[in-house]
Parts: structure tokens; C-alpha cells; sequence
């Protein structure tokens, strides 16, 4: 990608996120004050240009539209909550809009086709949610309704949500269609599980595959909701927002919706927030981070005891702990993190300890949380489970490092001890190591 498209794309993420509208709903909903929209339906894109975090997506479609270069079937993959459906929306009321030309790929919103779908009396549109949808039946009624032409405009168009839901049979029925559909026809397809598609329905299909949205972005767009809401949130409310929405913009607004209801007044409070989605202070995941390292194991336990008595799960206190030592080992590494996953209050306290440990140190933890993760899986008491691990952890913490262990054994090969002399701590640890490794490699021998 050249230095124009990534301009194009930082431009296009800037002005999704500063033109972040309400939905204009009918007004006998505005009118009832008893029906409640929630964020994530009134903030609902409605063209291309208000989708967040899918620049690439959007820049193919926008540009295949006015190319007319867009095939009959199109299938949109990638997780919760991302865009898959509202893209599909956005892309059927394009391709059905009176006012639209092939210079301007936008829907103009305006027209009698636009405000349709708003109002959802689209007859030529057709959303199926597969999951309830599964049988060949289902299947055999939208092939026969393919054969008619559609009311009005151009184009009548199958949305089909979950299409990994439907049966192998009602799949081998669409296959004739989807290959040579009638001019007038087209199909959209979404799914969070495309592996479970057959190989012969993904070979006749357009794929976009979406990502999810990272930390930087999220927390630019729920700024831009709280400031059309007239919310007052902080950078560290926001940031514990966009952490449990993981990449989700439909979650990350559901949360903000319900801590909406739980603060007081307009002002969104860290405490509130943590009680609501019972995940620890990032200063006490942090001073945990540090008690390992000290290392001390009564003190580190202590800390963490005192983390999941406020309802902190194991599972959030093991996944903030690796998230503060990706970091940690990005600034151990002068590596720019991927993205921005701990508060900038933290960065002080992680690059004084970044200086402080070594970078074996910090990588054995890595890999003993990464087990930790697998472990807790599989236990019903994840709490227990944790605990040991970060006994193992902070005594592993001590431990020397590899490279100095064997420096250190070559140096008392080479040097016999006094009769008199005491190994230190170290020196036995490393003296059993050695003798551990004579056993699993027999006949091995130290270089001199």
C-alpha cells in the first residue's frame, strides 16, 4: 500500500468518527417516550462514510460500486459486533437508492428507497436470520422468490445473517443460484464462523473479511458518543470501555449504555465502572506486576487476594497481567506497542520497571502466564489455579539467566572449590541444574 493510501485511510477513520450521527427514526418512535433506542441502534451507520474501523472494506465496495464492478454474492466475515450486517445494509440501500449515481457511492438518504429501509418497509429487501432459517425449505422459498422481478428499482436483495447456520442440504440448493443468479438478484451473506461454510459456496462468493477495532479508535468514538450525549467520561473510563469491548463497537456501546444508568448525574466514574464489570484497578494489576518482580511471594499473594475480593474474576486479572508484560517487554525491546492496551498513567511505572528486570526474566513469566490461560480453562476453581501460578511466577522471578547460569558453571569448572568454601544459593541451583542436564543429555560435555 503506498504513502496516498494510508493518508486515505487515516483521513476516512478522522471523519468516521467526527461524523458520527444519530439515526433520524420515524417520529412516532421520537414521539413515544416510552420506547428507548439503545446507543448502539441509534448510532447505527448509515453510509459508508460513518462506518468505523473497516477502511479497507469500505474503499473496495465504494469503489465497486462505481465501477459497477460488485458481484451478485457477497459474503462478509469477521466477529461480534464489528459492521458485517450494517455494512450489508449500507450496501443494499446503495445498490436500491433513486438518487444515487455512479460518480457518488453513498445512499443519499433521501429518497423514497432510503427512507424505507429506515422505517423497514423494504418488500424488495429480505433479511433472514439463519440460525432460525436452517432447513432446505427455507432455502427452496427464497430461490422461488428470486424468480420474480422486484417491485421497484433495480435490484432485490437476500441479506442472510448466520449464513454458517444453515444445513449442508439447504447449502447444495443454493449452489445452482448463487453460481448463475437472475440479473435482478443479490445476495449478502454474514458470518462469525466461515470454516464452517462449504468450500463450494465460498468459491462462488466475494469475501471481505473485518477486523476488529483497536484501542486508539474505540476510545476516539466513544469520546464522539459521550460528547453528543452530553456524558462526561475520562480517559481512563473510556479506556476500560474499549478493553471490554474488545474490538467490538456494538459491545462497547451496550457498556457505555449501562454505565450510563449506573453513574450518578452525567459523569462516568472509574469506581462505577469497575464495580459494573468487576475488573480490577489498573494501579493494582500494576502493583502486582511489581510484587512479582520484587520478588515476594507473601506480598504477592497478599495483593492478589485483596484484587478478587472485589469480584475480580481470575480469568480479567490474569489477562491484565499479560497485557502490562507485552508492553513491559516492548519497552524492555524499544518496541512500539500494537496498540494502546494499558491506561498512559501505567507507562511511568512500566518503563521504571522495564529498566529494572531482565529481558529473560520478563519473557519466562510470558510463557508461564500463557500456560496459566490454558489452565484456567479447564478448572472450576480458576481462583486457586491462579494463585499457585503466581507463586510458581514470582519464584521463577528470581531465577538467573540462562546465558550468566552457564558462564557461571564454566567459571567454577574451571575454578576447584576450597576445601572449606560454601556454595551460595545460586551456586547449588546452578550445580543441580547442571547435574539435571548431564542426565537428560548423556554424554554431553561443557566447552571449555
Amino acid at each position: 500500500m503506498d504513502v496516498q493510501d494510508c493518508e486515505f485511510g487515516q483521513d476516512r477513520k478522522k471523519a468516521a468518527v467526527a461524523n458520527t450521527k444519530r439515526v433520524d427514526y420515524p417520529a412516532s418512535w421520537r414521539r413515544d417516550m416510552s420506547v428507548y433506542i439503545p446507543l448502539a441502534t441509534k448510532y447505527r451507520p448509515q453510509k459508508f462514510s460513518d462506518v468505523v474501523g473497516q477502511d479497507m472494506v469500505v474503499r473496495i465496495i465504494t469503489r465497486g460500486l462505481m465501477k459497477n464492478r460488485l458481484g451478485p454474492a457477497l459474503l462478509f466475515s469477521g466477529a461480534r459486533g464489528i459492521g458485517k450486517t450494517t455494512i450489508a445494509r449500507i450496501l443494499a440501500k446503495a445498490w436500491r437508492c433513486e438518487n444515487r449515481t455512479d460518480a457518488d457511492p453513498e445512499p443519499c438518504c433521501q429518497c423514497m428507497s432510503c427512507r424505507n429501509f429506515l422505517q423497514g418497509n423494504q418488500i424488495d429487501v429480505v433479511e433472514i436470520d439463519a440460525a432460525s432459517n436452517t432447513g432446505v425449505d427455507d432455502v427452496r422459498e427464497i430461490i422461488e422468490s428470486s424468480r420474480y422481478a422486484p417491485t421497484f428499482g433495480k435490484f432485490k436483495i437476500f441479506i442472510v445473517d448466520e449464513v454458517h447456520m444453515l444445513s449442508k442440504s439447504a447449502f447444495n440448493a443454493l449452489l445452482k443460484t448463487l453460481e448463475e443468479p437472475p440479473a435482478h438478484v443479490k445476495f449478502l451473506f454474514a458470518t462469525t464462523e466461515t470454516y464452517k461454510i462449504p468450500e463450494t459456496v465460498m468459491s462462488r462468493v466475494l469475501k471481505f473479511d473485518l477486523k476488529k477495532v483497536d484501542m486508539e479508535l474505540m476510545i476516539q468514538y466513544l469520546s464522539s458518543i459521550c460528547n453528543q450525549e452530553e456524558i462526561l467520561a475520562n480517559a481512563d473510563v473510556l479506556t476500560m470501555i474499549a478493553r471490554a469491548a474488545d474490538g467490538s463497537i456494538r459491545d462497547g456501546l451496550s457498556v457505555l449504555d449501562q454505565a450510563i444508568n449506573v453513574a450518578e448525574g452525567n459523569a462516568l466514574s472509574s469506581a462505577d465502572l469497575k464495580s459494573m464489570l468487576n475488573v480490577s484497578d489498573d494501579n493494582d494489576t500494576m502493583e502486582l506486576l511489581e510484587l512479582i518482580f520484587s520478588p515476594n511471594i507473601e506480598s504477592t499473594i497478599k495483593k492478589y487476594r485483596e484484587i478478587i475480593t472485589n469480584n475480580v474474576s481470575a480469568v480479567k486479572v490474569i489477562n491484565a497481567l499479560v497485557d502490562n508484560v507485552h508492553v513491559l517487554t516492548c519497552l524492555k525491546t524499544h518496541v512500539t506497542p500494537l496498540e494502546m492496551i494499558v491506561s498512559d498513567g501505567l507507562f511511568p511505572r512500566l518503563e521504571k520497571l522495564a529498566k529494572a528486570v531482565s529481558l529473560a526474566a520478563v519473557s519466562r513469566i510470558w510463557q508461564m502466564l500463557l500456560k496459566g490461560i490454558h489452565e484456567l480453562k479447564f478448572s472450576d476453581r480458576p481462583e486457586i489455579i491462579l494463585e499457585m501460578l503466581l507463586i510458581r511466577i514470582t519464584y521463577a522471578a528470581e531465577l538467573p539467566d540462562l546465558r550468566e547460569l552457564v558462564d557461571e558453571i564454566v567459571k567454577k569448572q574451571r575454578r576447584p572449590l576450597a576445601i572449606n568454601e560454601k556454595m551460595s544459593h545460586t551456586e547449588s541451583a546452578m550445580e543441580s541444574l547442571t547435574q539435571e542436564a548431564f542426565k537428560m543429555f548423556p554424554g554431553a560435555k561443557l566447552e571449555q
